[in-house]
């Protein structure tokens, strides 16, 4: 099953990754370049390792005119993976519920608009905690 990391494709105010395109040279050089663009723009985004199909995010304290800027600006760059499946879809829409019912303000994804925009974690808790529960309870 490919690496489901859609889910924290472009974050409003949070952290997460962003999917990749597979492990070969030339893909991974695209995803390099993606991140090094998001940095220029100001948005803190890691080249991803070796080997490796995605890379973190990380948008909190962008603003968020400042990230879409960002993000349309170095489109040209962004990886472009499959439509997701219902199943995928499916996943994601319980992810963004369990993320809501922690408390995070989580959009619900379509088939048009895949990814879940995710809000600031309430006070005194972690996001990247949060996900990976709500992911082991998903079963991603």
């Amino acid at each position: 099953m490919r690496r489901l990391v859609i889910v924290l494709a472009f974050l409003v105010a949070g952290c997460g990754a962003i999917p990749g395109l597979g492990t070969d040279a030339k893909k991974h050089d695209q995803l390099v370049k993606y991140a090094q663009c998001l940095r220029k723009q100001g948005v803190n985004a890691s080249d991803p390792p070796a080997g490796e199909d995605g890379f973190n995010l990380d948008a909190r304290g962008v603003p968020k005119d400042k990230l879409e800027a960002a993000l349309k600006t170095c489109k040209k760059y962004a990886p472009q993976e499959e439509p997701p499946s219902a199943d995928d879809i499916d996943r994601m829409r319980k992810t963004a519920a369990c993320l809501r019912k922690n408390g995070v303000d989580a959009s619900d994804p379509t088939a048009a608009e895949p990814g879940i925009r995710v809000g600031s974690p309430p006070p005194g808790k972690d996001l990247d905690a949060i996900m990976a529960a709500c992911q082991k309870e998903v079963g991603e």
